[in-house]
């Protein structure tokens, strides 16, 4: 017997939390916000010094790590091509949320890849960079909802690859709304997205005023739906007003 270890029981109990109120948007929220307002946003530009551009943004509880590389030469399969080639890749931290993720990407982190990749890649001017590929990485620390946190990420990517110096049309900004019954709120938390019906993700370039990408999830009446649309359309273009002061401040 190992006189030295203190002796305790060989099983545990884990104390269950204090049961959360139920989450009800449409009375009030949880962090007070209104129906129409987005977390406070922060962000940086040049966190990744090895990275040719890099960007951080925290909203709230969310925060997102966006590493750029290139414009590097292209893999012999694409060197003949005459514009170049955007690569994105979306993961999640293994601490970022309530329940530890794997370090292996699943099926949701590679959805989430591929709508970064189509929500940039209308800003990019590819066209410039022949034969070269462009990859953007970006790592949500922290998660306090799926769309919210994908939303931050293409907000994040997009100044990155302005950090890094790319040419772009337009920096790209994105927000997520939830649908609560008759209610639509904007940046919804993780807790507000278990009990919506349904959310939209626009992705937006508030110069051009041009649409790159929108997700549409849940049954809803088309009037309720534009609501929503023109309310993200609203807070892209105050998202945008924070990322352009970030690259000035460079």
């Amino acid at each position: 017997m190992d006189r030295k270890r203190i002796a305790g029981p060989e099983k545990s109990v884990v104390p269950l939390p204090a049961p959360a109120p139920p989450v009800n948007p449409q009375t009030a929220r949880p962090d007070k916000r209104r129906r129409d307002q987005i977390r406070s946003l922060y962000t940086k530009t040049g966190s990744v010094t090895q990275a040719n551009g890099s960007a951080y943004v925290e909203a709230g509880n969310i925060k997102v790590l966006c590493a750029v590389y290139g414009p590097r030469q292209s893999s012999s399969k694409n060197s003949s091509s005459n514009t170049g080639t955007l690569q994105c890749d979306f993961k999640y931290a293994p601490f970022s949320g309530g329940k530890r993720r794997g370090y292996a990407k699943d099926d949701q982190e590679k959805e989430f890849s591929l709508v970064l990749e189509q929500a940039l890649t209308p800003a990019v001017r590819l066209e410039q960079y022949p034969k070269s590929t462009i990859q953007a990485f970006v790592l949500v620390l922290e998660n306090d909802g799926s769309l919210a946190s994908l939303a931050a990420a293409i907000s994040c990517a997009a100044l990155a690859l302005a950090n890094a110096g790319i040419e772009m049309n337009d920096l790209v900004t994105a927000c997520a709304a939830g649908y609560f019954g008759s209610a639509v709120c904007l940046d919804p938390t993780l807790d507000e997205e278990a009990v919506q019906s349904g959310a939209v993700l626009l992705s937006y370039m508030p110069v051009l005023n041009e649409v790159t990408h929108l997700i549409q999830t849940g049954e809803i009446a088309p009037a309720q739906c534009v609501q929503a649309v023109e309310l993200c359309i609203g807070a892209c273009s105050q998202i945008h007003t924070v990322t352009q002061e970030a690259l000035l401040a460079e």
